[in-house]
């Protein structure tokens, strides 16, 4: 959490530089009078939730083939299910799917079951919903540092 604290503060000052050099290249930039360090908790907080929130929104707008998850969790979001359901015709017509499950070993103790679980929450899901067992898959990637599942599609 403290690193995605940064992530976003760090984007939020850049972001503020940037629009203040678009408006005024010639005015100085003016520095924040609170440090993140002394800001409230709460509204720190507040800040990471929302920007963590779009971020998951706008991944699924772009890829719906990714479906990210929480640190500690394997289990399908109504969002991720809603991923799901956008991709179901490509996926009936799929030959086969692999479903790659992430999971960042430097953050889980067991991360090649946890990367599984996701894989295999994803995989229960779909076949809820028609898609033959046979057709799937499962791997896992534990070297980078996401936690998600990446649904492959083979045509």
């Amino acid at each position: 959490m403290k690193r995605s604290g940064f992530v976003c503060a760090a984007l939020l000052v850049i972001a503020a530089g940037v629009t203040g050099c678009a408006e005024n290249p010639t005015t100085p930039s003016v520095t924040p009078s609170t440090s993140w360090k002394n800001a409230p908790a709460d509204a720190a907080s507040t800040v990471i939730t929302t920007a963590e929130t779009a971020a998951v929104a706008t991944q699924a707008a772009v890829d719906p083939s990714f479906l990210k998850f929480d640190k500690m969790s394997a289990k399908l979001t109504p969002e991720h299910e809603q991923q799901l359901m956008s991709l179901l015709p490509q996926l009936k017509e799929a030959k086969a799917i692999t479903l790659r499950g992430y999971c960042y070993k430097k953050d889980i103790g067991n991360a090649k079951s946890a990367a599984l679980a996701r894989a295999a929450s994803a995989e229960r899901f779909l076949v809820k919903q028609g898609i033959s067992k046979k057709k799937f898959i499962r791997r896992f990637n534990t070297e980078d540092a996401e936690h998600a599942v990446r649904i492959e599609i083979s045509k």
